[in-house]
């Protein structure tokens, strides 16, 4: 039998039951459900009228949104949704750093509305 390659990676949950959920109704594996609809987003990246080039300027702030397809808007919002619900570690570690700066507003351990003292502690804000 000749081998394989074959590699690992994380998905999130959601991402995970949704196409358990699918693969089951279709009669695929788990991982053929994935490459499926992987296979479909590169299909969709690549169709005519929509330009993966052109949401990626749109989102480095060198092409305008009005300038873009409605479906290729659409991905610009799907992807700033994506980096707005998963933030990379590098900007994580620079908000938390901003967090710390007195002056800095957010939430204190209760969920209330603080502002960052001088002193490092939060007080209420407002």
């Amino acid at each position: 039998m000749a081998a394989r390659n074959f590699a690992s990676v994380k998905l999130s949950n959601a991402l995970v039951s949704d196409a358990r959920r699918e693969a089951q109704v279709l009669n695929r594996s788990l991982g053929g459900q994935i490459e499926h609809w992987a296979k479909l987003g590169k299909a969709l990246e690549n169709a005519a009228g929509f330009s993966l080039d052109r949401v990626r300027e749109t989102l480095e702030g060198r092409l305008k949104l009005e300038a873009l397809s409605v479906t290729e808007q659409d991905a610009v919002f799907d992807r700033l949704g994506q980096q707005f619900d998963q933030p990379s570690d590098a900007v994580r570690a620079q908000y938390a750093a901003i967090g710390k700066r007195p002056g800095a507003v957010g939430a204190d351990p209760e969920g209330r509305l603080a502002r960052r003292r001088p002193d490092g502690e939060t007080e209420p804000a407002g």
